[in-house]
């Protein structure tokens, strides 16, 4: 019993003083050095970023911009996205939250902790055990995410963008990042094309009771 607790203890003490140092370590690397360390992964997901907005980032609808448009304002709302701009004319959509919207905190934890290790061994570089420390917190972040609709043959295609923007100093002390962890991206632009799907598919719905049918579709496509 005395062993175990002795075991214990010297783990807690090992873990203590891992932290100690880790954090000690913090102070002495200059604020260049952080900020050519999150460069790194900003270069890194930025890449990530453009292939997966080339693959998944547009959605073809079988609908008018006008509907198309109004359906997308409304799957953002409900989703927790506040609208900051709108113009139907030019078919574009500025809307923002505070991190991890449009995610739930347990989607935007499952997507960081998918991609931490790439991220943690970039920081290695510049910033040694530092980089321990590093997590991907939405904490003093917001998500802005712009979306554009133009007239395509047969109907609408929808172009989304997705950024971080700073409102408060990370807990860290590292720079900020400027794109969010690839898969939050993945996982975001899923959940904001499932949203607009369900939207369109209302809109179906309520055409065919006022006797007007027509088919609206969203399909997944394009390049942007």
């Amino acid at each position: 019993m005395v062993t175990a607790l002795s075991g214990e203890f010297a783990k807690r003490a090992c873990i203590w003083l891992w932290l100690a140092a880790t954090i000690a370590l913090a102070g002495c690397v200059s604020q260049e050095t952080k900020r050519d360390a999150i460069n790194d992964i900003n270069r890194a997901f930025k890449e990530e970023y453009e292939a997966i907005l080339a693959r998944n980032g547009t959605h073809f609808a079988s609908a008018g911009a006008g509907e198309t448009f109004d359906a997308t304002v409304a799957a953002l709302v409900s989703l927790g996205m506040e609208i900051r701009q709108q113009s139907q004319g030019l078919g574009f959509i500025n809307a923002d939250a505070a991190a991890p919207l449009p995610l739930s905190r347990g989607e935007w934890d499952r997507a960081g902790n998918a991609d931490l290790p790439r991220a943690r061994e970039l920081l290695r570089r510049h910033v040694g055990l530092l980089a321990e420390l590093f997590n991907f917190e939405p904490e003093g972040l917001d998500t802005v995410i712009t979306a554009t609709i133009i007239e395509a043959r047969g109907g609408s295609e929808v172009s989304l963008t997705m950024r971080m923007r700073e409102v408060a100093a990370p807990k860290s002390g590292l720079p900020r990042r400027e794109y969010p962890p690839p898969s939050a991206v993945l996982a975001g632009l899923d959940k904001i094309w499932g949203a607009l799907e369900r939207e369109l598919r209302t809109k179906t719905r309520r055409s065919e009771e006022f006797g007007d049918p027509q088919v609206v579709t969203a399909t997944r496509g394009g390049s942007r």
